[in-house]
């Protein structure tokens, strides 16, 4: 009797069955173990320890946080367009794993900018004694609201809450609708936070808000699409090919218009009649120590080689995989070069010299500290992501 007894609860013991999406949180686990080399100097001192300072207060952590929003706010204004406003209905599967993936990012962009703050525990006090003249306080407000939003849409989406299906459609669909008119403004601020700085003219100008919406679709769309590659139910199915190949030309055509937008702000700063001092700034892109983050991961890795994949060979799904990360992976250099060489150029000649002083630089480069937090950032999020995807029912819902 007691033989049997400890049998069946033997047999009752559940077993561990590795699945392949636990690959997130393994390789996000390592990443935080490295990257607490970063994240404890963050927390003890502050951002002492960073190569920031008077001149150059916004760097890397920053330029990740837009990079990040771009992914998030992105890739569902491109999914709900897609599915509800042109009808692709195929796509639809995917909206338990695009939420998802958006909500992940989205904990990861937050936790970058509270990062970022000299006092993050007084993050509270833009939701108490808001300033709406700041573009910061509208972009945290929406943020909040979007954050909101997502979290229903999403708890709705993987039946945490209990609605009648009837009711669930109309009111995902109403939530749906209305996470377009807001991601399209936290984009806009997003960029407006910059686009308002008439201190710096690269930033000051009203196409800089454009370029982050153009910017943040075609990094959105290449996102999907290679969530799309890895995580489709049924890749031997008609509809995964026509998903791919459909979403392949969307994202190569933003890719195309996100060129045309840079283009222009380029042009216009390199115009010699001019501000000077937004001439120096682009050539600091363009010529400067790290020419080769704009000229070789941006426009090589991140922008021509991903056009050419994807219109030749977007119908096949593994090239356009190839062609979706490395548009998504390269797509920091972006945010990266909107952030630091306008920092890092002096807007008054001779500035750089008139006083002496470690944190009076404008030679920034982000140091291993700051390396190191981002790293952790990720491997959190790739923990969050891969549990996410083990203990939710999201690749369930997607079947």
């Amino acid at each position: 009797m007691a033989q049997s007894t400890v049998t069946a609860k033997t047999e009752r013991r559940p077993s561990f069955v590795w699945r392949n999406t636990d690959i997130f949180w393994v390789l996000g686990a390592v990443l935080m173990i490295i990257g607490a080399f970063g994240i404890l100097p963050r927390m003890m001192q502050g951002l002492a320890p960073t190569s920031l300072g008077s001149y150059v207060p916004w760097g890397l952590w920053v330029g990740f946080y837009d990079y990040l929003v771009w992914l998030e706010v992105g890739s569902l204004l491109v999914f709900t367009t897609l599915t509800y406003l042109v009808g692709f209905k195929r796509l639809a599967r995917l909206k338990p794993l695009a939420l998802f993936t958006g909500f992940v990012v989205l904990m990861m962009a937050l936790l970058v900018v509270l990062l970022d703050l000299g006092q993050a525990m007084r993050f509270w006090h833009v939701l108490i004694y808001p300033t709406f003249s700041s573009m910061i306080a509208w972009m945290v407000w929406l943020h909040i609201l979007y954050m909101l939003v997502l979290v229903t849409e999403l708890a709705l989406v993987l039946g945490l809450i209990n609605v009648v299906e009837a009711r669930k459609e109309q009111i995902l669909k109403i939530l749906a609708y209305l996470t377009l008119p807001m991601g399209l403004g936290l984009i806009l601020v997003s960029g407006s936070v910059f686009g308002v700085v008439a201190a710096r003219p690269l930033w000051n100008t009203s196409s800089l808000p454009l370029m982050f919406i153009v910017s943040a679709l075609a990094a959105g769309s290449g996102l999907i699409l290679l969530l799309a590659v890895l995580f489709w139910p049924d890749k031997k199915s008609a509809d995964y090919v026509e998903v791919v190949t459909r979403l392949s030309r969307i994202t190569a055509w933003f890719l195309l218009a996100g060129v045309f937008a840079a283009s222009v702000i380029g042009f216009t700063a390199l115009y010699q009649g001019g501000s000077p001092s937004r001439t120096a700034a682009m050539q600091l892109i363009l010529t400067g120590p790290f020419w080769w983050s704009f000229w070789i991961i941006h426009v090589l890795l991140g922008v021509f080689i991903p056009i050419l994949l994807l219109f030749s060979r977007g119908h096949q799904p593994k090239w356009a995989g190839v062609g979706a990360l490395l548009s998504v992976v390269t797509f920091v250099a972006v945010t990266l070069n909107v952030v630091i060489p306008v920092l890092a150029t002096p807007e008054l000649e001779g500035l750089a010299t008139a006083f002496h002083h470690v944190k009076l630089n404008f030679n920034y480069v982000p140091n291993t500290m700051e390396w190191l937090t981002m790293l952790f950032v990720f491997g959190l999020g790739g923990v969050l992501y891969g549990l996410g995807l083990r203990f939710l029912p999201v690749m369930e819902k997607m079947k």
